[in-house]
């Protein structure tokens, strides 16, 4: 009997190592037209879908030396794209915000895609979807690991 997962596995590299590919090239040009390096843009993404949250947050999830974060965000402050602000809950920890602005930016750039994938999400069903989610989800959290292993 084949073995099933040796197949699927096989059928699955190269259909993800594309959509990857692709993802990261198209990541790339949206942070071109912010005038942002792809690892700035990155790390405004993570800023703004898991914040606010300190800096040794997110140079574990960039998987990032905090020295290198540190440079980032004084850059990119600079340019008003992230606050810094104490936590109301502990007063001597700082957490980063990406700025309402750059985040509209954003959003204006993935207005297109959005609105293909809208279209394309539109036919699963419920429970297709929900499979879907779980797979990009634990996807995700398997690449989160992987990036802290592979922290530079």
């Amino acid at each position: 009997m084949p073995d099933k997962s040796s197949d699927r596995f096989a059928r699955y590299v190269p259909t993800i190592q594309l959509f990857a590919a692709r993802l990261v090239l198209f990541h790339q040009k949206v942070a071109e037209r912010l005038g942002l390096t792809a690892t700035e843009f990155k790390c405004l993404r993570l800023i703004a879908l898991l914040g606010p949250l300190p800096m040794t947050t997110l140079a574990q999830e960039a998987g990032l030396q905090l020295g290198t974060v540190s440079g980032l965000i004084e850059k990119m402050e600079t340019q008003g794209l992230v606050e810094r602000a104490r936590d109301t809950s502990d007063k001597r920890r700082v957490l980063l915000k990406a700025s309402r602005s750059i985040s509209e930016q954003a959003s204006t750039l993935y207005r297109e895609l959005g609105g293909m994938m809208r279209q394309e999400l539109n036919d699963y069903s419920e429970s297709e979807f929900e499979l879907i989610i779980r797979f990009l989800t634990r996807t995700g959290d398997a690449l989160a690991t992987s990036i802290r292993t592979l922290r530079v």
